[in-house]
């Protein structure tokens, strides 16, 4: 027990955390820095291989043309860990070592210097869920296993149960490290913060401020309660979300979001098919309701069941076709198909509609790399109700909703709306990420720029 956590253990959930004190939202509960770790190969080139800082220009190994360093300073300090890694890479060019295998390498060869760590913060005790695997995983793994010892060589870890063991330890513990903004950047391995158990409605949320991860409540927590964070996108219905984790972390998630499903009928919502009427209808137990507005029976309409499937089909057709767009930098194409879906999804579906919110934010991130700030903030403001139904109060994807929406008004000139955004956004990213964050450095940064900005307007005005 440490710092108003302590480590538990049931029949039913194995090995968790629970608090010994009150948290407040905003607390830090618990932070720890990698035990392994690795840059994804999506950012290589953008982001330091040590530090993960962007930065464009960067010094490259002389060694293996593969890793990107800041400055001598970071590729000194990654040399320990680098130098083992640096030989690999040289050993498999041409081919392109993938982020498990990297990790997993580094794993290996952590553990032969410096061990396994110390109790409570080690590899061993992680979890490997090797009896629930299945077979075709097991089949996976003796093919990674063929991969690895090309990459580290062939005499590292013979017993192939070792090595399941430690690809069933590395699968289901893996942590995915995110940017200030929460996009992916690269992958690690944290012993320390694999003990929060998960639920899709989480008490606190996890972060990352550079390579440390920190996990900090966002609800009152009393003494005794269950500490927990989500381990999946919290944006998905019930059986995507619960079919991942049973194909990752093995486990049937009866979480009270799963069980009630109430947001899963919101993430479904339409609008009635009374033409005339056209208010949000959700369902309820698998079948939508009949409107409180006008008692339209949308269940029972053959023409609104009909609409509602075609424009459902024709959503995911587009959403695939704007994302093969996305991963083909070509983002006025995106943009065109995002827009050509939003028109005919805005006929038949609720801004709430799980389909509606992604085509929304894909056509927000678009407009935003070509520059069309009206269209961005039209996408970002139709978002923000949507995510407070999907998201809890404090949630780092609301904060930073705000935040872009902030930033966007005020790059428009639109100050006062501009400062309500920030406000917002401070409001709740002090919370998730706490006041000391460099993101919320940057956000006092944008609210004093706008408030000399208005000052400077209003002095303009009475000249």
């Amino acid at each position: 027990m440490a710092d108003g956590v302590e480590i538990f253990s049931s029949a039913e959930k194995g090995r968790g955390l629970c608090a010994t004190k009150v948290f407040k939202p905003g607390n830090l509960v618990r932070a720890a820095d990698p035990y392994a770790y690795v840059l994804c190969n999506s950012e290589r080139g953008k982001r330091c291989d040590f530090c993960f800082a962007r930065k464009d220009d960067m010094s490259r190994c002389s060694g293996c043309k593969f890793a990107r360093y800041c400055d001598g300073k970071c590729q000194k300090a990654a040399w320990t860990e680098h130098k083992s890694e640096c030989k690999s890479i040289k050993t498999v060019k041409p081919e392109t070592p993938t982020d498990s295998i990297r990790l997993i390498a580094r794993i290996i060869n952590k553990t032969k210097t410096d061990g396994p760590g110390v109790p409570g913060n080690s590899i061993d005790e992680l979890q490997s869920n090797l009896r629930e695997m299945p077979e075709n995983v097991k089949e996976m793994f003796a093919q990674l296993a063929v991969v690895l010892r090309m990459y580290v060589g062939k005499d590292v870890m013979d017993d192939a149960r070792e090595i399941f063991e430690l690809f069933g330890r590395m699968t289901c513990n893996t942590f995915s490290i995110c940017d200030p903004e929460m996009q992916y950047i690269g992958i690690g391995i944290y012993p320390k913060m694999s003990l929060f158990n998960h639920s899709c409605e989480p008490n606190c949320v996890a972060v990352f401020n550079g390579l440390r991860m920190e996990v900090r409540a966002i609800q009152n927590i009393q003494p005794g309660e269950e500490l927990l964070i989500s381990y999946v996108e919290m944006l998905a219905m019930s059986s995507v979300r619960k079919q991942q984790l049973l194909q990752q972390y093995y486990f049937n998630c009866n979480c009270p979001r799963c069980q009630d499903q109430t947001k899963d009928g919101m993430m479904m919502a339409v609008k009635c098919g009374n033409i005339n009427c056209k208010k949000v209808i959700i369902q309820v137990d698998g079948a939508y309701e009949t409107c409180k507005t006008c008692d339209h029976d949308n269940e029972k309409d053959p023409k609104f069941w009909k609409e509602v499937n075609k424009v459902t089909q024709f959503s995911e057709e587009m959403l695939a076709a704007i994302t093969s767009a996305d991963q083909r930098q070509e983002p006025k194409e995106g943009l065109r198909l995002a827009e050509r879906l939003l028109e005919r999804q805005q006929q038949v579906l609720h801004n709430n509609h799980l389909f509606v919110l992604k085509c929304l934010d894909k056509a927000l991130d678009q407009a935003v790399v070509l520059r069309k700030w009206n269209r961005a903030l039209r996408c970002a403001l139709q978002t923000i109700e949507p995510y407070k139904v999907h998201f809890p109060a404090y949630h780092p994807s609301l904060g930073i909703q705000y935040m872009r929406i902030g930033k966007l008004l005020l790059y428009l000139e639109k100050r006062l709306a501009a400062l309500e955004a920030l406000q917002m956004a401070e409001h709740i990213l002090n919370v998730t990420h706490g006041k000391d964050h460099p993101i919320n450095k940057e956000l006092g940064d944008l609210l004093t720029q706008c408030m000399d900005e208005m000052r400077m307007y209003q002095a303009q005005k009475k000249k």
